[in-house]
């Protein structure tokens, strides 16, 4: 029983002692349906950076289109997609990085035919 009651002690004073205030953060998200297929995003909204996302799905071909892209107070971003039709084995992906404003972006691009 000693034991119990030191653990919730230790426990509550950690709680008190990491207890920090929140930042804001504003989130937004869609999902529709749309020519061809579904169509879903989202952005949120820190302080000092942004998240945001939007994709692609056709429940009638299979296909799907993926985006995302980060960016922050200091220039650093971050840019990822991807893509696949299921119906020719058509694929690509591709994905940037600038670490700051004064430095260009690097990254790659590919495509091709998706093996099984």
């Amino acid at each position: 029983m000693k034991r119990i009651v030191m653990a919730a002690a230790v426990v509550l004073g950690l709680g008190f002692v990491s207890a920090e205030k929140a930042d804001a953060q504003i989130v937004y998200g869609y999902r529709a349906p749309g020519y061809g297929g579904i169509y879903s995003g989202g952005t949120a909204y820190a302080p000092g950076a942004v998240q945001s996302y939007n994709s692609f799905y056709s429940p009638y071909t299979g296909t799907v289109q993926r985006q995302a892209y980060y960016s922050n107070m200091f220039g650093q971003t971050y840019t990822r997609g991807y893509g696949y039709n299921p119906w020719n084995g058509q694929g690509y992906n591709y994905q940037y990085y600038q670490p700051n404003w004064f430095t260009p972006a690097f990254g790659g691009y590919n495509y091709g035919f998706r093996r099984w």
